[in-house]
């Protein structure tokens, strides 16, 4: 009796059990399913929004391809300086860029080499730098040019950096003319410490016996010399002086424009060049210290003109090194014709040889020529005025 009552007792139990599992396994598995289903409505949502709203970076690749005229290879590797989910302020970028004189293949370069611009607050950032330089003198197209020769400019800090360097400037070069002229040459000249670069270069040139004059001269026709670094600069200033340039001379400085872009090898193979036509090595360094960009024509031009003046002209090899500028002038649109003038003159007897100064008559301008050896002599002669 009692192990039909513990039976009956054990089934019970057992049922019981059973019954509360199978409710809590109902119980999860709802549970689970509602929140897969809230879990898949709100990744459908999420897919949504992406949808509707482009990736950020190719907004940004579309916008340097489609507004600043990127390529799309550039725009690429651009988006990873800068990026933007609208064109709120790349758009009023590039409208004071364009609003100040700036053609769109400039942007482009400007764009190209600073992408960051596009991001930057045009009024309270952008404007006030250019119009500073509008202050200083440079017309739109001048700062047009120098800001897309070197965009980085933009980034400079107007207080700490772009006033500073033209102050710098104008205490060496005074007059606002030279200063342009110099920024104009070199229009990365905002980029340096030009306060600290002038007070090593004046200090070297002064030390040199350079006149203040001439290192004006300098710094407005060669800032390219002047700010180079200061192993270059060295080395040019002692080839220039080993040379045998007398420092108080402007010529030492036109010495220094050329050495610094003419190495002394070349140097060397324009004396074998000239030695072919006489000239000796006395007469070539002092064809190079009256006229040093005579080392800087090209061989073919030399050659050419060396031999009309010698076989042509009549012309001594010795006395073409006294006035070594005549190798600068264009042979076929000036020497020639003049030449030919001269020549016709002298055949017919109205000038005589005795009487000519060949080289000035090389040097003077078109229409000084033109009223002492043709208009002159045009009534008596076949001589036309287009000569």
């Amino acid at each position: 009796m009692s192990s039909l009552l513990y039976c009956r007792r054990f089934l019970l139990r057992s049922s019981s059990s059973i019954d509360s599992v199978h409710s809590s396994s109902i119980s999860w598995f709802l549970l689970s399913s509602r929140r897969r289903t809230l879990s898949s409505v709100s990744d459908t949502k999420t897919e949504d929004a992406k949808r509707k709203r482009p990736p950020l970076k190719s907004f940004t690749v579309n916008y340097l391809v489609n507004s600043c005229g990127l390529s799309l290879e550039s725009a690429k590797s651009r988006s990873r300086f800068v990026k933007f989910s609208t064109s709120k302020r790349p758009d009023s970028v590039l409208a004071l860029l364009k609003n100040n004189g700036f053609t769109f293949e400039q942007i482009t370069r400007v764009v190209k080499s600073f992408p960051s611009i596009l991001i930057v607050n045009p009024d309270a950032v952008l404007l006030p730098k250019l119009l500073f330089f509008r202050s200083i003198g440079l017309t739109s197209a001048d700062t047009a040019k120098l800001i897309s020769n070197c965009p980085t400019t933009l980034s400079l800090s107007l207080q700490n950096r772009l006033i500073p360097c033209y102050d710098s400037l104008k205490s060496i070069l005074v007059e606002e003319e030279s200063i342009l002229k110099c920024l104009r040459r070199g229009y990365w000249i905002f980029t340096l410490d030009t306060v600290k670069y002038l007070a090593a270069r004046l200090s070297l040139c002064r030390d040199a016996g350079v006149k203040d004059q001439s290192i004006r001269r300098l710094v407005q026709n060669g800032p390219l010399v002047f700010f180079c670094s200061e192993r270059k600069f060295n080395e040019v200033l002692s080839r220039v002086r080993s040379f045998g340039f007398d420092p108080k001379k402007m010529y030492f400085i036109h010495a220094m424009l050329v050495f610094f872009h003419v190495s002394e090898s070349t140097v060397e193979c324009k004396f074998e060049l000239y030695q072919q036509f006489g000239w000796s090595r006395g007469e070539f360094v002092a064809a190079f210290m009256r006229f040093p960009n005579c080392v800087k024509i090209s061989d073919e031009k030399i050659k050419g003109t060396m031999e009309y003046l010698v076989n042509n002209a009549g012309l001594k090899a010795s006395a073409v090194a006294m006035q070594p500028f005549v190798l600068s002038l264009s042979l076929e649109k000036r020497i020639k014709p003049r030449n030919m003038v001269i020549s016709d003159l002298l055949s017919k007897g109205f000038v005589k040889k005795e009487d000519l100064n060949y080289f000035q008559i090389l040097k003077v301008k078109e229409c000084v020529f033109v009223d002492k050896f043709v208009l002159k002599f045009q009534q008596v002669s076949s001589l036309q005025p287009s000569l």
